[in-house]
This record gives C-alpha cells, structure tokens and sequence, in this order.
C-alpha cells in the first residue's frame, strides 16, 4: 500500500505533464485537466492531436515541453501506459501517477526495475485539498474501512 508521505511528495512537486487530457467534458481526464489547473497546479497536458483544451495549451510529446516536468499524470487505456512510461523515464521524469484503471503490471514493473517514484490503484482527486464532490465521499469510505493512506510515521 503507498503511503501518505509518497502521495504528499508527488502532490508537492513544481510541474506535471498530463497524458489522458480530453477536450469531452465527460471525460475524466477533462475534469482532471480542468481540477488540476484550477488548483494552480503547473500542468502540461500531452495530446497528440489537438493544440488546446479549454483555451489550455497541449504538447505533442515530453520533448516539447517549455521547461522540465517532474511529475506525470497518467489517464489513458492501461495498453498505453507501458510506452508513456518508457517515454517518460527517458526524458528524466521520474515520479509517476498512474490513475485508477491504467495501471498495467508492465508499467508497473518497469517503474520498479527503473527506481521510478510511482503511485497507482488511486484516485489522485481523492487527495487534492479540499477533496470535492464524489471524491470526498470515496474518501471516507476508505478511511472508515482502513483503506486510506497512512504516513509512513504511523
């Protein structure tokens, strides 16, 4: 199980990429694009076929990027993720959050063999303060049965 000490180090980096931003409001990686950018998060979105997401510039690649990304977002079909994560690795990304349902144990298993900080089986918009909507019920869910984070200290 990760650990509130891990999710609070990813949660404090500088600047993500995200792949998996959508322009369908319906998406989940529309409402993460859009939470993450409200919260003030510095967010690069990665979208190989359009130039914007609600007036949010997208980058083709992690080579294109303005500045250098510490952190990666991932929200896609878990048979890409393999290949973001190579990608990534070799552009010197080395924290990964792998969303719910796009974790694969290939993914998994090269973050491990590569020392890649990485997060998966979470929600990341179970931990951004204040938790909102039906996350913050998911939330206490967990906690009531034990399965929320603890930190490392505990």
């Amino acid at each position: 199980m990760i650990s509130k000490t891990e999710i609070e180090k990813f949660l404090s980096l500088k600047s993500y990429a995200l792949v998996g931003a959508s322009r369908n409001e319906k998406k989940f990686g529309n409402t993460l694009l859009k939470e993450l950018k409200n919260r003030g998060m510095k967010i690069y979105p990665v979208h190989f076929d359009v130039d914007e997401i609600d007036g949010i510039k997208c980058y083709r690649n992690f080579y294109s990027f303005p500045e250098k990304v510490e952190g990666l977002i991932i929200s896609v079909n878990k048979n890409k993720t393999l290949d973001i994560v190579r990608e990534a690795y070799n552009c010197g990304i080395h924290y990964i959050w792998i969303q719910l349902m796009s974790d694969s144990k290939e993914a998994i298993q090269f973050c491990e063999e590569n020392n890649i900080s990485y997060i998966s089986k979470e929600c990341l918009l179970m931990y951004l303060e204040p938790v909102k909507s039906i996350h913050g019920f998911h939330r206490f869910f967990k906690k009531l049965f034990g399965r929320y984070p603890k930190s490392i200290d505990n």
